[in-house]
C-alpha cells in the first residue's frame, strides 16, 4: 500500500508540472514546449472555440495568440485522481487577455475555465491524453486607445518568447 501510494504522489507530482507547463508555454508563445504536454494521439474539445488533436490545439493557440497585445494565464484549484498508468484532473483556470479590435479600440478579456483532463504514462512519462476546456464565466472590457496607453503597462509575449529571462533562470 505504501509503495501505491508513493506511486500516486510521484504521478501527481509529474502531472502537476505539465498542468503548470500549459500556461508557461502559452504565455510565453512556446510551441515546442506545449507540445511536450499531448501524447500524439490527445484531443482537445474546447466547445465553440476549437475541437480536434493536441498538435492542431496548439497550432490554433499559437494563431489566435501571437497578434493578442498580452495574455496571462494562471493556474487555480487542481484536483487529481490516479488509477495505475491513467490518471484523470479538474483544474480551474484565469486567462487575462487583451486584443485589438478591427475598429481601433481596445478588448480587456477575463475569462474563468475548467480544464476536464485526461492523463496516460506511456514508457514511464505522463502525457495529456484528452482535454475538455468548460468556460465558467467571461468579460470584456472595451477601451479606447487612449485609455487603454493612459492605464496600462504591459509585455507582449510575442516580444519575449524565448528570450524571456526566466528560460535562463532555469538553464543549468
Amino acid at each position: 500500500m505504501q509503495d501505491q501510494n508513493l506511486n500516486d504522489l510521484l504521478a501527481q507530482s509529474a502531472i502537476m508540472r505539465l498542468i503548470h507547463t500549459y500556461p508557461r508555454g502559452l504565455d510565453r508563445l512556446d510551441k515546442e514546449l506545449l507540445l511536450t504536454i499531448g501524447a500524439d494521439e490527445a484531443t482537445v474539445d474546447f466547445p465553440g472555440m476549437f475541437s480536434g488533436s493536441w498538435a492542431g490545439f496548439v497550432d490554433w493557440l499559437m494563431a489566435a495568440h501571437t497578434d493578442m497585445l498580452y495574455n496571462r494565464h494562471t493556474i487555480g484549484n487542481v484536483l487529481i485522481e490516479v488509477h495505475g498508468d491513467e490518471a484523470v484532473s479538474e483544474t480551474t483556470a484565469t486567462a487575462h487577455l487583451v486584443v485589438s479590435r478591427s475598429d481601433g479600440d481596445i478588448e480587456d478579456r477575463e475569462t474563468h475555465s475548467r480544464y476536464l483532463d485526461n492523463w496516460r504514462k506511456s514508457d514511464g512519462v505522463w502525457q495529456l491524453a484528452s482535454r475538455r476546456t468548460l468556460r465558467d464565466y467571461r468579460s470584456v472590457r472595451i477601451l479606447t486607445p487612449e485609455e487603454f496607453a493612459s492605464t496600462t503597462t504591459y509585455v507582449h509575449a510575442a516580444d519575449v518568447g524565448r528570450d524571456d529571462p526566466s528560460y535562463a533562470h532555469f538553464a543549468h
